[in-house]
């Protein structure tokens, strides 16, 4: 076992958790989840910083008095900052932005939003990084002594962003984001086949964006179905019985549908309602109680997350994936699942992803790169009393220099 890919996390102390860009809509609904309970269970307490821009202190403490008027049990203490953190200073860090899609490089990234999300994420994944390098050497812990935070995101955007431009020092299996393809395919053939949802049985999604994966469901595709012996076929996945009284068959779910239609369907929901601030806030409370779930649990959990690749399945390692991940019980361990690795449609379809997420990561760097530049470095060497700027606010962008 892999000491170096473990985190132990404090059980008879609250949990440290800094929110980055809180006052958002989906931060502050993943917030609220997180003290009633959703994500960390009922019973573990919680220490909250919320990172700010120094001129969004004061709203700040307004969203703090709400949420100490509403008596949450999990709320231990929560405060408001405007100073860069390091790597000690939470156990887990939730980046949050206002990309409009959060896992697909836009063509224009200069708008106000897209501008602030990004200089605030590389902001503090600069400091984060900062903060490792400068005190490396203090550090003469065995691996078996520490003890690494985990970096949650609301996509694959951002997270991509964090772990190649930040080089904070932690395993690269400390990341991840939540997975919205796995859902949907659920929700799709839930209402095909007129069953609830929690009856469909375990997806798994390999892919790089909303418009870049792929689907398989495991057989039966309704967990308490029966397949006969005398199938038509090797595909059948639905059982007569089941199909019958609603006037299907088992070739409207065939191979060739599923790798098609039934993929193409589940893009047209995603674009239709891609990412509000509700599904996403409830998304990484929900990628917050996944992980935490396989650290008290007597059991494995088997989900499809966004992480950065250990290089299973033929993928790039270093770069980012939607993928089938086994949590193994009582860690934060995982590794990819490896159920239809051998099926040639995935294998087909893995080799594009490839190309695509080296593309995308190669353009997100050098953007990242050019915006590290031209708007944190050149700015760091900007006298307070010059024209260029006021006081408190970058010229252009309406950026607080002090973060």
């Amino acid at each position: 076992m892999n000491v170096a890919m473990m985190f132990y996390w404090p059980r008879k102390k609250p949990l440290r958790v800094l929110i980055v860009n809180p006052l958002i809509d989906s931060a502050q609904i993943a917030i609220i989840r997180m003290l009633t309970g959703s994500s960390f269970g009922s019973k573990q307490t919680l220490d909250i910083t919320l990172l700010v821009y120094s001129n969004e202190i004061v709203e700040a403490e307004g969203f703090i008095q709400d949420l100490k008027g509403c008596n949450f049990g999990c709320l231990n203490t929560i405060v408001a900052t405007s100073d860069l953190p390091s790597i000690d200073d939470a156990d887990i860090f939730c980046f949050l932005g206002g990309f409009k899609n959060p896992n697909f490089l836009d063509d224009d990234l200069n708008t106000d939003d897209n501008f602030d999300t990004t200089y605030l994420t590389l902001k503090v994944a600069l400091s984060l990084g900062k903060a490792v390098s400068v005190g490396e050497n203090k550090n003469d812990e065995s691996e078996e002594q520490k003890e690494y935070p985990i970096i949650v995101a609301d996509g694959l955007l951002i997270l991509d962003m964090v772990h190649s431009m930040g080089n904070i020092g932690i395993p690269s299996s400390r990341y991840f984001c939540h997975c919205n393809a796995g859902i949907k395919a659920q929700t799709l053939l839930s209402d095909l086949l007129q069953v609830q949802c929690n009856d469909i049985n375990k997806s798994y999604v390999w892919g790089v964006n909303d418009r870049m994966f792929h689907v398989e469901i495991e057989k039966p595709y309704v967990v308490y179905d029966t397949i006969s012996d005398k199938s038509y076929c090797d595909w059948e996945m639905v059982s007569v019985e089941l199909l019958e009284p609603l006037k299907l068959d088992h070739t409207q779910f065939n191979a060739s549908w599923m790798k098609k239609e039934f993929i193409a369907k589940i893009k047209s929901i995603i674009m239709q309602n891609p990412y509000s601030g509700v599904f996403k806030g409830w998304k990484l409370a929900r990628c917050l109680s996944v992980i935490w779930d396989s650290t008290v649990n007597e059991r494995e959990s088997y989900v499809s997350m966004g992480v950065i690749s250990d290089g299973s399945l033929r993928t790039i390692k270093g770069l980012p994936y939607y993928l089938p991940v086994i949590f193994n019980k009582n860690s934060t361990e995982w590794k990819v699942n490896t159920r239809f690795q051998e099926l040639p449609h995935v294998i087909q379809e893995i080799e594009k992803f490839n190309k695509v997420a080296k593309h995308n990561h190669d353009r997100l760097v050098k953007y990242c790169t050019k915006f590290i530049a031209e708007n944190i470095i050149k700015q760091s060497f900007i006298s307070p009393d010059s024209e260029e700027i006021d006081s408190n606010y970058s010229s252009s962008h309406n950026i607080p220099i002090s973060i």
